[in-house]
């Protein structure tokens, strides 16, 4: 099995791009991630929603002691 290959960012991105630029070097991989499971059996909208939930929980794991995802 060929693994999926994510871009870097570039060196010269700037602060404005980073993030676009981050969601179009993971697409491919998230769309093959969400194929995948839905090719094991689950619902579309079930894998939508367990992937929003981890991203979220990945999100408070990096956020500083004290700040929410609200702050």
């Amino acid at each position: 099995m060929m693994k999926a290959l994510i871009n870097r960012p570039r060196p010269d991105i700037t602060e404005a791009t980073y993030q676009a630029e981050c969601r179009f070097a993971l697409e491919p991989s998230f769309l093959g991630l969400t194929s995948k499971a839905a090719e094991a059996g689950w619902a579309p909208k079930e894998i939508a929603y367990a992937l929003m939930v981890l991203s979220a929980e990945a999100l408070q794991t990096l956020a500083p002691p004290g700040e929410t995802l609200h702050n």
